[in-house]
């Protein structure tokens, strides 16, 4: 059964790549995410030879970043006013992203150390804040399932991501057990704790700039 679930999770890597005509590239990070699993053990051996805060921040921004410009892509060919983004000049918005994505991949990255939180779980919970904050709370009040699955799996991916790179690591550690309402309740707060934290640095940003 794991493994037909994990051939499944495998060939689901596919779709974001068979709809590009029709839904974008955006989520073509969740793409990335499953290659990742599926080579998982080669990663984890080569992240092990030298883990660090500072290797898993990296790899986190890697991540957030491809699926930024993988957005900036998708919105091009709109009006600048229309478009879907931190700022509609991309390179202001590449500027500004390193304000907004850094607080969740950092916060992430302390919790799954000190909590035993699976890249599973960390997707999930990622990516169902994610459809709270996107556009200012506009995709969750669009009742729209569809949008919300599809913001789910682009949040999702790209927070799970370094937790996933960095879990054969973190499976040595001693880290603290906790139960799913726990963890659901930490990682809401790990949530809304990085989105004020990414409000307040994108209000600095923007000061600076």
């Amino acid at each position: 059964m794991e493994l037909n679930r994990e051939c499944l999770l495998h060939f689901s890597g596919l779709i974001p790549l068979l709809t590009i005509p029709w839904l974008g590239t955006t989520w073509l990070i969740f793409t990335v995410l499953v290659a990742l699993h599926r080579f998982r053990e080669r990663v984890w051996q080569l992240y092990c030879q030298r883990e660090g805060l500072a290797k898993y921040l990296a790899i986190g921004m890697v991540s957030a970043y491809f699926t930024e410009v993988l957005a900036i892509i998708d919105n091009l060919d709109k009006p600048p006013a229309e478009r879907a983004l931190l700022h509609p000049n991309p390179l202001t918005d590449l500027y500004l992203a390193l304000a907004y994505y850094l607080p969740f991949v950092l916060y992430w990255g302390l919790a799954a150390k000190r909590y035993n939180y699976s890249w599973r779980e960390v997707f999930l919970i990622g990516g169902a804040t994610g459809i709270l904050m996107e556009q200012s709370g506009a995709v969750f009040l669009s009742m729209n399932p569809f949008a919300w699955l599809y913001v789910l799996i682009v949040y999702g991916s790209y927070k799970a991501l370094p937790v996933l790179a960095a879990e054969g690591c973190l499976k040595k550690k001693k880290r603290r057990e906790l139960g799913a309402w726990k963890k659901l309740a930490l990682g809401l707060l790990v949530e809304f704790t990085a989105f004020i934290s990414a409000g307040a640095l994108l209000w600095l940003f923007r000061v600076i700039a």
